[in-house]
């Protein structure tokens, strides 16, 4: 992960290509969608909570399911079990790199870390990172061009947005939509919704 992490093309050779890899690479996602799911029956909106659970599996489980789709019609069947681990694992760098940019910040910029929109700004510089990675890591794992890699970034994005359109518009008419779109839309709503 951290060559990926870097922009080192070499790290995706690190990731096996089985299917065990791959399941180990989206266990700890869809663990997290476990927890939330539990917490969500003790939510006093239970309902709410439930929908927020399916909406980030949906979005967790975007990516694999939509590169593999381009990856099948691409003709890159075979590179996509290794792409799809280094994707799901990676997944967890730009999470990472917020927490230690906060923590960092609060230890020797406290007075900027405690600046109203501080925080949104590291997590919108965070994924803006995470587009980055996550099309570079489709680039070299599926050996695609940048067009190709942004037509496949820009598919899941236009899928998950459908999700969450949807579900604000259905019954209970929460405004999923725009805790998507004022939180953290990328690997954190995949993760976390």
């Amino acid at each position: 992960m951290a060559l990926l992490a870097c922009g080192r093309a070499e790290g995706i050779s690190r990731f096996r290509g089985t299917v065990n890899a791959f399941l180990a690479a989206l266990a700890p996602g869809i663990a997290y969608n476990v927890v939330i799911f539990f917490l969500a029956l003790l939510q006093k909106d239970t309902i709410v909570g439930l929908i927020r659970v399916e909406l980030s599996l949906c979005a967790f489980l975007a990516l694999p399911v939509i590169s593999y789709a381009f990856a099948k019609r691409w003709n890159r069947e075979e590179r996509w079990l290794r792409y799809a681990t280094a994707s799901a694992w990676s997944q967890w760098t730009s999470l990472f790199v917020f927490v230690m940019v906060m923590a960092i910040s609060a230890l020797v910029l406290p007075g900027l870390a405690n600046r109203p929109g501080f925080d949104r700004a590291v997590m919108m510089a965070s994924q803006l990172y995470d587009l980055w990675l996550g099309m570079f890591i489709a680039r070299c794992g599926l050996e695609i061009s940048r067009w190709r890699a942004a037509l496949l970034y820009g598919s899941t994005a236009l899928f998950v947005l459908i999700c969450y359109t949807v579900a604000t518009l259905l019954p209970p008419h929460h405004s999923y939509l725009s805790e998507i779109l004022l939180a953290d839309f990328g690997a954190h709503d995949r993760m976390s919704g």
